[in-house]
């Protein structure tokens, strides 16, 4: 995985298989990185939360390591932020990190609108919300409105290129971005 959005994805599919219908993923940009997922999902038992993290862990048949969470902890670890996971059994699970995205191990954003139109047609999903907050800007996004709107149009190719598009440029993607890398660089002078 080469950018924040596949982590992201890949995490947010797991609560998609653990059988959460309801998923809220919040982006908040300031002077570090905030990011929650919150899904109403199966949960896990005190047991299976102290291992989730485990690269050689997972509750899954198919595989014998589980590699997202402790992705995501590792990362940020190593740019000098904080994980933590939360949950309950039958009830969900919350994930909140921080990330110093100055950090040289930071990997790129990625296209944030792409996962959010990937989640928006899910069909396992009756709601994905996101929120991100930049600064003094604010976006807020619900699938469901866009699917009453859309109806079976979504899935179209046209509707989700102009969806794709119109999400990075309501975020800010470019200038969120662009901001990331000049202070970077100022920092590493």
């Amino acid at each position: 995985m080469d950018d924040l959005a596949t982590y992201l994805l890949d995490i947010i599919q797991n609560s998609i298989t653990a059988k959460s219908s309801i998923i809220h993923l919040s982006i908040d940009i300031q002077d570090d990185m905030k990011i929650s997922i919150k899904d109403n999902g199966l949960g896990m038992s005190e047991d299976i939360l102290k291992k989730a993290t485990s690269p050689f862990f997972t509750t899954r048949t198919t595989r014998t390591v589980g590699l997202g969470l402790s992705f995501l902890k590792m990362i940020s670890e190593q740019t000098e932020g904080s994980f933590q996971l939360e949950s309950i059994e039958n009830k969900g699970t919350n994930l909140y990190m921080t990330l110093n995205y100055l950090h040289p191990d930071m990997p790129p954003l990625g296209d944030l609108g792409e996962l959010i139109y990937t989640l928006s047609i899910h069909q396992d999903l009756i709601e994905f919300i996101f929120d991100f907050k930049y600064k003094n800007h604010s976006y807020h996004y619900q699938a469901s409105e866009m699917k009453e709107m859309f109806k079976e149009l979504l899935s179209t190719y046209s509707i989700m290129k102009a969806l794709i598009e119109l999400i990075n440029q309501e975020i800010h993607i470019d200038e969120v971005n662009h901001e990331i890398f000049r202070r970077f660089k100022e920092i590493k002078r």
